[in-house]
């Protein structure tokens, strides 16, 4: 149901952009984009994958247990495949990393430690770039209509999540109410949470560098973003893909709607328009982002995750 709901509001979305801009122009704008420059988008995909890696490396590292980031890239990679193929906010992916880190000979509170560090540094790292996006829009001038709304929707979402996580990391567990204990699952869950490792977690240098490497991934992004508008023939600077990127993903994050289909390109193609980027241009970009960023991975993902299916069996 959600891929079904994210591909008719896609597709929706799609159409009424299409319906604003000139098809010919459109089409031609895409076979004009330059092969080189989208072969430099995709290495800067390529690289989110090594700092999303990197966060796990640094934190099993400092536990005592070092893994090659070689290794964990393919869970990266896999972690995307999980949360796109199966929308349940994240968890999937988390739980497949858990698993992949455990059969790593990782020590399955590490592993947990390792996730809920991860976690706390990307809602960390997506509080400053959305605090520096809006700050930026607002210099413009153009902070206006609904955007002071959004901002305060998703800063009350990422305070939320974060409130929650470390309650979970501080409580250990013991918030677990005791019906939900009875099921096997969340008591070797609960049974984790008690040996979680608090001192990493509340490590200002861990913190620090696990945050550091976030943030690179959201640079990525955004300079992925640009380089496809750049492959496009049109120059603009760097802070309106950021702009774009980072509007976009917090539209995507405070609409219902899953994996933000949709949502996300709207976002995007309006944030781009809004400083002289003409709405094909726009809608190529962006196209061609989410090509590198969200489906090219799948079918590597796919297989990846089989592949370590098999391992286990």
């Amino acid at each position: 149901m959600g891929w079904l709901t994210g591909a008719l509001i896609f597709a929706g979305v799609m159409a009424l952009l299409l319906h604003f801009a000139d098809l010919a122009e459109f089409l031609a704008v895409l076979r004009a984009a330059n092969p080189l420059w989208i072969l430099a988008a995709l290495s800067c995909q390529m690289a989110t994958y090594a700092c999303a890696a990197a966060v796990w490396q640094v934190v099993t590292r400092r536990a005592g247990y070092p893994l090659e980031l070689r290794d964990l890239l393919k869970l990266a990679v896999m972690e995307l495949f999980a949360n796109q193929a199966i929308p349940t906010g994240g968890l999937s992916g988390s739980l497949l990393v858990a698993r992949g880190l455990v059969r790593r000979q990782i020590p399955s509170a590490i592993a947990l430690t390792a996730l809920l560090i991860a976690a706390l540094s990307y809602y960390a790292a997506y509080f400053l770039m959305a605090a520096l996006a809006f700050a930026l829009l607002w210099s413009t001038g153009d902070l206006s209509g609904t955007w002071p709304l959004l901002s305060i929707i998703f800063a009350a979402i990422i305070v939320v999540m974060t409130t929650c996580l470390v309650a979970v990391t501080v409580s250990k567990g013991r918030w677990i109410p005791r019906t939900l204990l009875q099921r096997p699952v969340v008591t070797r869950l609960a049974k984790a949470l008690e040996q979680v490792r608090t001192d990493m977690v509340s490590s200002p240098g861990m913190l620090g560098i696990t945050i550091f490497l976030q943030l690179a991934i959201f640079v990525l992004d955004a300079t992925t973003l640009w380089l496809a508008i750049y492959a496009l023939g049109t120059s603009i600077a760097v802070s309106p893909a950021f702009l774009a990127f980072v509007l976009a993903s917090v539209v995507a994050t405070v609409s219902p709607i899953p994996l933000g289909l949709g949502s996300f390109e709207g976002g995007c193609v309006a944030v781009l328009h809004l400083f002289g980027v003409s709405i094909e241009v726009a809608l190529a970009a962006t196209l061609i982002f989410r090509g590198l960023s969200f489906w090219i991975p799948m079918l590597p993902g796919m297989w990846l995750t089989h592949r370590e299916a098999q391992a286990d069996l």
